[in-house]
């Protein structure tokens, strides 16, 4: 949502302009103003626009400004109201436009900002600050080969726009294209002052690959002049991702555990609520049989994928695979269930809910309805559509009763390694319990039981997979999966597994401790 929209007012012989006329005082009133959020300086510019405002209530351009002073501020409410009158005032505004629809998608409105931005588009569909944005929405639709190809166009319009290479990267990652991904983060790490994003990136990705020594590259970045976009807690998770790849194990554990513990303070109260729902959800598939849902009459559908298991266990890995199969179509954690649920919610008036369990029963055939609607439009003609959604595991005896051809691809995987890198990992949102060893246990505990009771109720449609094995022997675990959905398998299939069997052993006297 970034943009250097004005200029300096000057003279041609560079002195500044003295204020006249009120065209010109709202001019340079305004262009304080967006010099002070350029340099971060967000609440004196703010005051500085609704200063503005108070003279010129309807002054388009400061409506756009404080738009994204709100936005660079994180009250995107506010920002859409600004955004959303400056529109108002000039609907033909690229710049608005895009800023407006990066907002929607702040407020997780994907599908409106796409039809804001389609406005943009049909502008300019050359404009970087439009495609930077749509790759973004893509992006956050889970629909990575359409956000790389984005971000791909807007970096050979200029090459220099570290918000296209740093969405290229995300999707490469996303992707599997780790080489990509590495290059496009070590280019934005020569490049420019910004580096937390860079370094963040890296330290997730394969160690070999690295030209760059990581550890190195911390340490000048925090020796550096401006660590404004760094969040200590997430540095000590990059050192310590740095340290164990380093084959560093006691200081990267030593790095790991203040910075677990200061994200267990933030979401000790949701992981509650999550070891809540997963007892009631546990305790409803014991209870209950599984019956899957056919077709009907009329109705046709690909079958859905689901490739689930704990975080860190292998779904993506296993998900690469599977598409070496023809006919299917990667859909990564896409969210086309949280779609169905939401809207079946909002369509019957009630207030919205994303958890399935709760939705009454008679709304059950509008959210297959409406999950249809979603599975044909992001599978088109494939057979197969995947999901690796690891939450998805709540939902799994209820998706099979109420959504046809629904398959699924169970991920197993040592216990003490899957909690040692979950423990590592610094997630964005959910998975409130990876931030203590215990609930992390307890977690792909109930994560594994689940598993073992879909396979037990809804046999013909449930497969399970060792993480351990697919390594060992990765045609074998792809013949499972064509097997299981009805496909050929390829001749000779090219299949390549990461190998991170045995992480945590040598950390193994330190879990124990702990």
């Amino acid at each position: 949502m970034s943009q250097k929209p004005f200029k300096t007012a000057t003279l041609p012989g560079n002195e500044k302009i003295t204020p006249s006329n009120p065209l010109q005082d709202a001019f340079i009133r305004l262009d304080q103003s967006e010099r002070l959020r350029q340099a971060g300086k967000f609440e004196k510019a703010r005051k500085t626009c609704l200063a503005l405002l108070k003279d010129h209530p309807n002054y388009m351009a400061a409506l756009h400004t404080l738009g994204l002073i709100y936005a660079g501020m994180s009250n995107y409410e506010q920002a859409l109201n600004c955004l959303v009158r400056a529109a108002m005032q000039n609907p033909r505004s690229i710049a608005t436009l895009t800023a407006l629809s990066g907002v929607y998608l702040e407020l997780k409105a994907p599908e409106t900002a796409a039809y804001t931005l389609e406005q943009a588009r049909a502008l300019d569909p050359k404009d970087v600050n439009v495609l930077v944005t749509l790759g973004e929405i893509y992006r956050a639709e889970m629909e990575y080969e359409d956000a790389k190809q984005v971000f791909a166009e807007a970096r050979t319009i200029d090459p220099d726009l570290a918000p296209a290479t740093a969405g290229y990267g995300w999707a490469c990652s996303s992707l599997g294209e780790n080489r990509d991904a590495i290059a496009a983060f070590e280019r934005l790490l020569t490049g420019g002052d910004k580096r937390f994003e860079p370094l963040a990136a890296l330290a997730a990705l394969p160690t070999l690959l690295l030209k760059v020594d990581l550890l190195d590259e911390l340490d000048a970045y925090l020796k550096g002049p401006d660590q404004s976009d760094s969040d200590p807690t997430m540095i000590a998770f990059i050192r310590a991702a740095a340290l164990d790849k380093a084959g560093r194990h006691q200081e990267a554990w030593d790095a790991m555990i203040p910075a677990n513990k200061a994200m267990l303070k933030i979401s000790r109260d949701n992981a509650e609520r999550t070891r809540e729902r997963q007892s009631k959800t546990l305790s409803l598939l014991r209870s209950n049989s599984v019956k899957p849902a056919t077709d009907a009459q009329g109705e046709t559908s690909p079958t859905t994928l689901f490739i689930l298991g704990p975080s860190r266990s292998g779904k993506t890995s296993m998900e690469t695979m599977v598409a070496n199969l023809k006919g299917v179509k990667r859909g990564y954690e896409n969210p086309c269930v949280d779609t169905a649920i939401r809207q079946a919610f909002q369509g019957a008036g009630l207030l919205t809910n994303r958890y399935f369990e709760v939705l009454p029963p008679q709304l059950y055939p509008q959210c297959r309805k409406i999950y249809l609607e979603e599975l044909n439009r992001r599978a088109g003609t494939a057979k197969v559509f995947t999901n690796t959604h690891p939450s998805r595991i709540n939902d799994a005896a209820l998706m099979s009763i109420v959504f046809p051809n629904t398959k699924f691809l169970f991920v197993k995987r040592n216990a003490d390694d899957i909690a040692l890198r979950i423990f590592m990992r610094h997630y964005q949102n959910e998975n409130s319990y990876a931030y203590d060893m215990d609930m992390i246990r307890e977690h792909i505990d109930w994560y594994h039981q689940m598993m073992d009771l879909m396979e037990q109720k809804n046999p013909e449609n449930v497969r399970i997979v060792r993480y351990e094995d697919m390594v060992e022997n990765p045609a074998a675990a792809l013949k499972v999966a064509a097997d299981l959905c009805g496909l050929p398998m390829p001749k000779d299939p090219v299949l390549s597994v990461g190998d991170d069997r045995g992480c945590a052993e040598p950390y193994k006297d330190l879990i124990a401790a702990a």
